[in-house]
C-alpha cells in the first residue's frame, strides 16, 4: 500500500514536471519512507491514546528512534511487516508500563540497562543485509550509538531518582526493545549469509 501511494504520487509530480523522471526510484524510496515514517507516528498516537500512555509512548520514541538510526538491528522486509512490528513492540511497552508494579521498575531499569549496555557494545551497528556500512560508517555509527546509549542511560537514571517512574520505565524499555532488534540483525544477517 505504502510502494503504491510512493510511485501514485511521483508518476502525478513527473507527469507534472515537477520531478524529472531519470530520478523516480530515488524520489519513490524517499516517498516511501516519508509515508512510512507518518503513518507509523499516526498509528503510534492513537495507541497512546488508546492505552492513556501519552507520557509513555513520547519519551520511548524519542528515547528509541534516535538510537534505533545509527545502532541499526532488524529490518523487516516491507513497509507493512515494519509498521506489524513497530506497532506491536509499542503495545507491549504500553502493556507493561500499565501492569509491572511501580516497585519492579527499578529491577527492570538495571536489568535492561545491564543487557541493552552489554548488547550495544558488542553488536552496535548491526546493519542491514541490503544497506551495508564502510568501515568509517561502521566507528561512526558504532560510537554515536554508545554515546546516544550513556546519555539516555543517564536520563533513565535522573528520572527514577526524580520520582519520574514512567519516563524511567519508557527509556529502559526502549533500550531492552533496541537490545531485541540488535540480536534479530544479527541472527537474519547470519542465515542471509549462508545462502
Amino acid at each position: 500500500m505504502i510502494e503504491k501511494m510512493a510511485k501514485s504520487l511521483v508518476v502525478w509530480q513527473t507527469k507534472k514536471k515537477y520531478l524529472s523522471e531519470k530520478d523516480c526510484n530515488l524520489y519513490i524510496y524517499g516517498y516511501e519512507l516519508l509515508i512510512g515514517q507518518v503513518v507509523n507516528l499516526f498509528i503510534a498516537c492513537f495507541l497512546a491514546f488508546v492505552f492513556g500512555a501519552y507520557l509513555t509512548v513520547i519519551v520511548f520514541l524519542l528515547t528509541f528512534i534516535p538510537l534505533r538510526s545509527y545502532a541499526g538491528g532488524h529490518h523487516a522486509d516491507s513497509y507493512n511487516v515494519c509498521t506489524i512490528i513497530s506497532n506491536i513492540i509499542i503495545c507491549a511497552v504500553c502493556v507493561a508500563a500499565k501492569v509491572i508494579p511501580k516497585e519492579m521498575v527499578f529491577l527492570m531499569n538495571i536489568t535492561a540497562g545491564i543487557v541493552s549496555g552489554i548488547l550495544i557494545f558488542r553488536l552496535a551497528p548491526v546493519e542491514n543485509h541490503n544497506k551495508r556500512l564502510e568501515l568509517i560508517e561502521k566507528k561512526h555509527h558504532r560510537k554515536y550509538s554508545i554515546l546516544i546509549w550513556g546519555i539516555e542511560s543517564i536520563i533513565w537514571i535522573l528520572a527514577y531518582y526524580l520520582e519520574a517512574k514512567d519516563v524511567s520505565f519508557a527509556v529502559t524499555s526502549g533500550h531492552l526493545s533496541l537490545s531485541v532488534l540488535l540480536c534479530a540483525g544479527v541472527l537474519k544477517n547470519k542465515f542471509l549469509s549462508k545462502d
